[in-house]
């Protein structure tokens, strides 16, 4: 079993580390998009996000699976878990494990900094369009009322 858990474990944190990254190419799209003003664009970036989202909800089953086949109640993320990882797989098998879960923790506190960084930008530029449109309407209002008043001097 040991052998077994630590390839399952390994395999689950590579895949969940892939995921990662695909989500950090997604995000530097989604700033890129956000930047230009690309809706759509946008649009397309967040349902790819959601897409590796599901994903990383898929692999969370398969951590409970592994909770569970321990004997214990609680997930990953408590100590009695990695106590019994670390005790079923050895020091070595737990050490490149918990390198590996360090990487994702890291980039995953990367990635929500970049994302709540990106959420200000599009807020601002929301904003910024607000302005534009609200300018273009007074504008046009404005035109319409000169429009009127040159008619009626004719």
């Amino acid at each position: 079993m040991p052998i077994e858990l630590f390839e399952t474990v390994n395999s689950l944190v590579e895949e969940e580390l892939s995921l990662y990254k695909s989500l950090a190419t997604l995000v530097d799209s989604e700033e890129e998009k956000v930047d230009t003003f690309d809706m759509e664009g946008l649009l397309r970036v967040l349902e790819e996000k959601q897409t590796i989202i599901s994903k990383q909800e898929v692999l969370l089953e398969s951590w409970n699976k592994i909770s569970s086949t321990l004997g214990l109640s609680e997930g990953r993320e408590g100590p009695v878990f990695w106590n019994a990882i670390a005790s079923s797989v050895g020091e070595k098998g737990y050490n490149q494990i918990v390198k590996h879960i360090d990487e994702i923790r890291e980039l995953g506190q990367s990635l929500l900094d970049r994302e709540c960084t990106i959420r200000g930008k599009l807020e601002t530029n929301l904003a910024e369009m607000r302005k534009t449109l609200l300018t273009m309407g007074r504008n046009r209002v404005a035109m319409k009322g000169y429009s009127q008043g040159m008619a009626s001097i004719y």
